[in-house]
């Protein structure tokens, strides 16, 4: 039996192009407010005055005339492993994880704040707020809140008293992360034939 000498096999390594990259799902904390802020509008009803909504990102501005709310932000943890799934180029990451947001409740004379926190506490915490939030989002899913607490009383900006409740709410998100798969390249083999 004679062998033939064979080629040296050419190996090409390239990387995907930055727009082939598949659209994951994940919130900023802007998006995670507004999702929130989206459900306060229904949850608490206000009459007679606007209701405004603000966030700890918006710094360096005075507070609105109240009643308002404030959403922070105060812990986002991790759940569960890691899981994964694959397309053809990319492993996509997902992870249940718990966001932690105090809410401050600011209320006004015609609009208590422990009304407020009520309102948004019995309706946060029953079927209603999965129902809202599953018109939101498929990543960001209500849990549960704490008891409403007593903040004490604040000075607005016309050196009057507002007086102020808190609650801790939590929620289950599911953001997702992505990498190319085998190690952010893709290798390209040129095969032969080989007689023997």
């Amino acid at each position: 039996m004679v062998r033939k000498k064979s080629k040296s096999v050419p190996v090409k390594v390239k990387a995907p192009k930055d727009n082939e990259f598949p659209a994951l799902k994940a919130l900023t904390h802007e998006e995670i407010y507004n999702l929130i802020a989206k459900f306060m509008r229904k949850a608490i009803p206000i009459k007679g005055a606007r209701l405004s909504i603000i966030n700890d990102s918006q710094n360096r501005t005075s507070t609105p005339k109240s009643p308002y709310i404030t959403l922070q932000i105060t812990e986002r943890k991790r759940l569960s492993t890691p899981e994964a799934r694959y397309t053809d180029q990319y492993k996509i990451t997902w992870c249940r994880s718990q966001v932690s947001v105090h809410i401050l409740f600011v209320g006004s004379p015609q609009i208590p704040a422990l009304e407020m926190a009520h309102a948004f506490d019995m309706r946060f915490n029953e079927a209603w707020a999965s129902e809202q939030f599953e018109q939101y989002s498929d990543i960001l899913f209500p849990l549960y809140s704490d008891d409403v607490s007593s903040a004490g009383q604040m000075i607005n900006a016309e050196d009057q008293i507002d007086v102020a409740y808190s609650v801790n709410a939590y929620f289950e998100y599911h953001p997702e992360t992505g990498v190319c798969a085998n190690s952010a390249k893709e290798i390209v083999m040129d095969m032969g034939i080989v007689e023997s």
